[in-house]
């Protein structure tokens, strides 16, 4: 994953946002469904991959919000 990407985790019994490469989590939620959709509103609005991971660490889903690239004709 590039830095900027956007990643909902579950630490400390909360499920968080955090910015690849931030230091501090974007936004907090008790709910995971919550947190999933503020995650897809933050990486829409800053083009960038939303990854969802499960509440032992591994990845569950991963969206890419990248403009795509056209190519030549």
């Amino acid at each position: 994953m590039a830095e900027g990407d956007v990643h909902t985790v579950l630490e400390d019994g909360l499920w968080k946002n955090r910015i690849e490469g931030g230091a501090r989590a974007s936004n907090t939620s008790p709910h995971r469904v919550d947190a999933v959709i503020a995650g897809r509103q933050t990486a829409k609005k800053r083009r960038v991959a939303h990854v969802v991971h499960t509440p032992d660490g591994g990845v569950e889903s991963e969206r890419d919000y990248r403009p795509r690239s056209r190519s030549a004709r």
